[in-house]
């Protein structure tokens, strides 16, 4: 998440964003999955990025992406950050054992929506996969992702931060 964050942060303000931005881009994180708001910080959103020390995962992102350009290496062609603009356009290979579509698909998308069982939410989540993957990588629709999938506001460990 962070490293799509930090591309579109590049894309939009240069390789060099300033300090309000990059707050910004934290505090928005935090904003839209308040599971990952730290409780024992000031703000919630310092392990994001920290104004007072430049520190945090956007930062040692930011700084590993102008290490790489300084040192004049091409980002690696499967790497995970995507420099051109219309959201994260890498194709990934799945393995998954049991993918819903059609009918089944949007049955499941609707049970998503009305419960709270944890162990459920997760196995239709791992379920719909492929159809997430389609919605991302449609530029038309990709912002229908949180609306389609409102589980990844409310439930803890739907988002990693690798």
């Amino acid at each position: 998440m962070v490293n799509i964050l930090v591309a579109h942060m590049i894309d939009n303000h240069g390789h060099l964003p300033t300090k309000e931005t990059r707050e910004d881009y934290a505090h928005g994180i935090v904003m839209l999955f308040p599971s990952l708001r730290d409780p024992y910080s000031k703000k919630g959103y310092e392990h994001f990025y920290d104004s007072a020390s430049s520190t945090g995962y956007i930062s040692w992102r930011l700084k590993t992406v102008q290490r790489k350009i300084r040192q004049g290496s091409a980002v690696p062609p499967n790497s995970p950050i995507c420099f051109s603009p219309g959201g994260p356009n890498f194709q990934r290979t799945v393995h998954v054992e049991r993918q819903l579509d059609g009918d089944a698909c949007q049955e499941a998308m609707s049970l998503l929506n009305h419960t709270t069982d944890n162990s459920l939410i997760f196995q239709k989540m791992r379920e719909t996969f492929l159809h997430r993957q389609k919605l991302v990588n449609d530029p038309g629709r990709s912002v229908d992702i949180l609306s389609s999938f409102p589980r990844f506001l409310d439930t803890k460990g739907l988002v990693s931060l690798r």
